[in-house]
């Protein structure tokens, strides 16, 4: 399992939130009028309380309302961070999204859906 562990140390950070480094895949969709008008595969970069930095090939630009799903680090149980945020700035293949909410839930494997069904 990945610990999350702090880029820099808290004397040298001006962020009011300690981002930690985070390497996790990540699904994406650009929100707009409430419907999906785009979405995407990406990584995790870091994460902070009040935002987080991913990677991707595609160019989002700032001002774009997100919602990601990450498939969070864990060894025991399969989870996923769900985040819905706003992009605040691009550099190159990163963009940098403000945690407007964010909630975790259960991640169920897709072969445990279909055996479900089969035995039904």
């Amino acid at each position: 399992m990945l610990s999350p562990r702090p880029i820099l140390t808290p004397g040298d950070e001006r962020r009011a939130d300690r981002r930690y480094a985070l390497d996790a895949p990540l699904q994406y969709k650009i929100i707009q009028a409430g419907k999906a008008v785009f979405s995407g595969a990406g990584r995790l970069v870091n994460i902070s309380h009040g935002g987080l930095l991913f990677e991707c090939a595609e160019e989002i630009e700032p001002g774009n309302r997100v919602e990601l799903d990450v498939d969070w680090p864990a060894d025991a149980v399969r989870i996923v961070l769900n985040v819905v945020g706003q992009t605040v700035r691009r550099q190159e293949a990163r963009t940098a999204v403000k945690i407007l909410r964010c909630s975790f839930r259960d991640k169920a494997p897709a072969d445990v859906a279909s055996c479900l069904d089969a035995s039904a």
